[in-house]
């Protein structure tokens, strides 16, 4: 509020108090005097008091408030008036002062009017113009037991019924939002701070016992005229006090700075900064945050820093100087914020102590720091006494020494060799420890040992000597590191280098290990390598591995080489490697870019001999162009005994019925006679088509199994032949693969062995995984598979079943043939 507006406000109310007090002296009240003097007397109080608040706070809202109340109550002495209409008026407007009274408490002591209260005082503004008004429009004598007032001005009707209705309704409506305030006032009191209480706990007091005193007297009314008159005393008496409690939050705000000298005279004798200002200001709640210009932050007395902003959660902040610079701020309840004059007091008067305080705060948290960064840090760092007791030790120290918080105070004052030596070696130390006094020289020393968990360590020490302003030693800086991983990895590391080298070592596969220009690094072969090319580890040592492969394939394994060393893996290629003795090997290899052990790029040349698969191979190839031309072969042969044989004698005797149905008819004996010879050519054909067939595959072996079948094969030799096969039968594709082979044995014996005898002999193997055929004759020997297609042939088709053929045939001692069938392979390839 502005001077010119208060000093209006203060001559206004001059004037309606004026007005009131002669009108309150002037007519005889009877028995309303002291009630109406009493009214007029808290309107008053309230102007006065709002008019200093106003004038000492301009920009709190509180004093205007008040000045308002006091304005207001001020029409309610227009009821002491003689007329009618003047006495009407003063009745509607009484109940007015109650509407910024309301808004002033609920705003207590900021002015500020929370969001959630103004339905209150839009409620309390009804009930205060409602509530008279429907008591005058029936009521004659709206003022209870005032039997001497002047005519109702605004009355329709005098109705006792409708008065009575409105003054209840009234009543009850009123005390509910009486009730309502009240819970509310009760519950913000509950809820506030200490310093807050102080400050709204008088008025709130004076407004409870005056709310409550008003709605007992409008309850009690209808019951006791004298009680209700009371209450309605009590109640104004209250409200009287209410602004006078407010003067008292002045004064005491006025007493608390005149107390500065004592909070001076506490500081002096060593109370606690924070406590001291605490009671200064009467905060319990107050903080402290100092301004630390090293980290250019808040912290704590702790010297942990602080966020921002420092105002807020509850708290509102002061900053403090000293010597023109920031030095610390002061948190206090928001309460104070009012009383910012005693804060600012309080806050010079503890200047020179909170640079105190502040520069111990810097202290602290440097301390702090230096204790984190040592406990913090994975080194071990311990001091130790000239008698070699552990004196001070960080974190580090504990986990290596095996004990946990609840053991420290067993490493404080132990002897260092019964925490980090074993028993086998302190004596050792100990010599050596008093060896070293009295300079005790810098030294580094590693030592293994069990911790008090049964854990094995191995720490890597450094010690040195602490010095006192005249040199003696008085404590050791034993510093350590814990090495026991690493002298664990060194160990594993040891042990996968000599695994991958007995490894690289045993393994068929070829490896060697070349620069970028293909030339073999020392030791850089395994023994598979050096086995195949014929030369020693030590000769292979810086030789160009070039060297080793065929001329024509020499280009292409440089480029390999070359394109591996920049770091490009190579596919899989196949080239000719020379030997030593001058062999050459078919090795399939890649080359692939490596790190060694000491981190140089290498290239890995690893490979296998492929020269007996490719043998293989070309083999398989010769093996199934062979059986493709002995199957073209047979099919020829079919074709030409079909056509030369059964074709001929099918054709013919197709022409002979062909005449004898043309002779039927006109000579029938000769007819007859042509199908007697006809029948005959039919018999010899199927003969030779019997015989045919019997050469694919005899239908003996089908029907019978694989011993009848021999026994009618030997039938035809035309030497004798014994024969032993198993009486049970064998899968169809073994029987038929057996069958063969002695067939071909057999005929080929007969051609060129110039045998007496022959033996055939299928048996099981002893393991019982291979069916064995064998066939021995006492010939001439010689035979070689290399020289004829038979031999080569049964070799095939013995192969295409997964067997192996064996040949024995010296010159002159026979000949033996022996093949091996898994009994697993069950098919045959016709």
């Amino acid at each position: 509020m502005t001077r010119r507006r208060l000093a209006a406000a203060v001559g206004l109310g001059a004037v309606l108090y004026a007005g009131a007090f002669s009108l309150v002296f002037a007519d005889d009240l009877g028995d309303r005097r002291t009630l109406v003097v009493m009214v007029v007397a808290a309107g008053l109080i309230f102007t006065v008091t709002g008019a200093i608040a106003a004038a000492r706070r301009p920009d709190n809202p509180t004093g205007s408030q008040m000045l308002a109340v006091g304005l207001l109550w001020s029409l309610g002495s227009l009821q002491a008036a003689s007329g009618s209409i003047a006495f009407t008026i003063g009745y509607l407007l009484s109940a007015l002062a109650f509407i910024p009274f309301t808004q002033l408490i609920l705003s207590y002591p900021t002015g500020r009017l929370p969001r959630d209260d103004r339905w209150l005082v839009l409620a309390v503004a009804a009930i205060a113009v409602l509530g008279p008004l429907s008591l005058a429009l029936f009521d004659p004598t709206p003022i209870p037991g005032c039997v001497d007032c002047p005519e109702n001005a605004v009355l329709l009707s005098d109705e006792p019924d409708a008065a009575q209705l409105a003054r209840i309704v009234y009543a009850l409506v009123a005390a509910s939002v009486a009730g309502m305030l009240f819970i509310k006032l009760v519950r913000r009191y509950r809820g506030a701070t200490p310093p807050l209480r102080r400050i709204v706990g008088p008025v709130y007091l004076f407004t409870l016992e005056a709310l409550a005193a008003l709605v007992a007297s409008t309850i009690v009314r209808t019951f006791s005229e004298s009680t209700s008159l009371w209450l309605e005393h009590l109640a104004l008496a209250s409200l009287a006090l209410m602004p006078v409690a407010f003067l008292i939050g002045i004064l005491r705000t006025r007493l608390a700075r005149a107390g500065i000298a004592d909070l001076a005279i506490a500081l002096g004798n060593g109370t606690p900064l924070r406590d001291a200002l605490a009671n200064a200001l009467g905060d319990p709640s107050l903080d402290l945050a100092y301004w630390s210009t090293e980290r250019q932050a808040w912290v704590d007395d702790e010297g942990r820093t602080l966020g921002e902003p420092l105002a807020g959660g509850g708290h509102a902040a002061t900053f403090v100087e000293h010597g023109g610079k920031r030095v610390a701020a002061l948190l206090y309840d928001p309460s104070l914020t009012d009383q910012r004059d005693l804060v600012d007091a309080v806050a010079a008067t503890a200047a020179l102590a909170f640079e105190k305080e502040r520069l111990q705060a810097e202290l602290r948290a440097q301390y702090r720091f230096l204790e984190t960064v040592i406990n913090t840090a994975p080194s071990l760092l311990s001091v130790v006494d000239t008698e070699g007791r552990i004196r001070n030790f960080n974190r580090a120290v504990e986990v290596a020494s095996g004990h946990d918080d609840d053991d420290r105070r067993r490493l404080d004052g132990a002897y260092f060799w019964d925490v980090f030596i074993d028993p086998t070696e302190r004596e050792e130390m100990i010599a050596r420890f008093r060896a070293a006094a009295p300079e005790f020289a810098p030294a580094e020393y590693e030592n293994a040992f069990t911790d008090a968990r049964g854990k094995d360590r191995v720490i890597a020490w450094r010690a040195a000597p602490l010095t006192d302003e005249s040199g003696s030693v008085v404590r050791i800086i034993a510093g350590g590191i814990d090495i026991t991983d690493r002298k664990r990895r060194e160990v594993d590391l040891q042990r996968q280098r000599d695994f991958a080298n007995t490894v690289a070592d045993t393994i068929p596969s070829f490896i060697v290990l070349t620069d970028h220009d293909a030339n073999v690094v020392p030791f850089g072969a395994n023994r598979a390598f050096c086995a195949a090319v014929g030369h020693s580890l030590e000769e292979l040592s810086g030789r160009s591995f070039l060297e080793i492969v065929a001329r024509d394939d020499e280009f292409a394994a440089r480029m390999a080489i070359a394109g591996a060393a920049n770091g490009v893996p190579q596919a899989e290629r196949e080239t000719r490697w020379v030997t030593g003795d001058g062999r050459e090997l078919t090795v399939a290899w890649t080359a692939t870019p490596i790190l060694d052990q000491w981190g140089v790029a290498r290239v890995l040349v690893s490979g296998v001999d492929v020269s007996e698969r490719k043998r293989q191979e070309e083999e398989l190839r010769a093996s199934r162009s062979r059986i493709v031309d002995a199957t073209d072969a047979a099919r020829r042969r079919l074709e030409r005994n079909l056509h030369d044989g059964a074709q001929q004698r099918l054709a013919a005797l197709s022409l002979s019925l062909r005449l004898a149905e043309s002779r039927i008819e006109t000579d029938v004996n000769e007819a007859t006679e042509i199908l007697a010879q006809a029948r005959e050519e039919l018999k010899r054909a199927l003969e030779e088509l019997r015989e045919l067939a019997r050469g694919l595959h005899p239908n003996v072996l089908t029907d019978r199994g694989l011993g009848p079948a021999l026994e009618a094969l030997v039938l035809r030799s035309p030497f004798p032949v014994h024969v032993e096969a198993p009486e049970e039968r064998l899968p169809p594709a073994i029987e038929a693969a057996a069958y063969y082979v002695a067939a071909e044995s057999l005929a080929n014996v007969a051609k060129y062995a110039h045998a007496t005898e022959a033996r055939v002999e299928i048996f099981e193997s002893e393991d019982g995984h291979e069916i064995v055929i064998q066939v021995t004759d006492d010939g001439v020997g010689g035979a070689d598979p290399s020289r004829g297609t038979g031999l080569r042939g049964l070799e095939d088709r013995v192969e295409s079943l997964d067997g192996r053929l064996a040949i024995a045939s010296p010159t002159g001692g026979g000949t033996r043939l022996r093949a091996s069938i898994p009994v697993a392979n069950r098919v045959l390839p016709l």
